[in-house]
């Protein structure tokens, strides 16, 4: 009975936190990358929308957190990672974006 225990009680917490860490790195790479933070809120509700009825685990037994504490938390990181996306006026995302434009055209008239 202790194993289960001790993983129920010290290393799912620490998995979840790891977890939301990596959601928000995620959504700060992504920005800086130049793709739309926003669009992060449409993979997570439409994950939760996918689950749909599906019973889930209660956020304490589960190794992820749930769909509406990473909902929550994204509205709290998305200001943070907005500045970086529009960062220099947006200019460095606008020429990325004309640039993978072009490549695309370029791949396009390819046999």
């Amino acid at each position: 009975i202790f194993p289960p225990a001790t993983t129920l009680l010290r290393d799912l917490p620490h998995s979840r936190q790891m977890e939301m860490e990596a959601d928000q790195i995620g959504l700060q790479l992504a920005a800086q990358a130049c793709f739309d933070p926003q669009a992060a809120k449409r993979v997570f509700h439409s994950m939760k929308k996918n689950h749909g009825e599906q019973r889930q685990p209660p956020e304490f037994l589960s190794t992820h957190p749930a769909h509406e504490s990473r909902i929550e938390h994204l509205e709290q990181w998305l200001p943070d990672a907005q500045r970086l996306y529009h960062g220099e006026d947006g200019i460095r995302c606008r020429l990325v974006r004309q640039q993978m434009k072009e490549a695309r055209r370029v791949a396009a008239m390819q046999p």
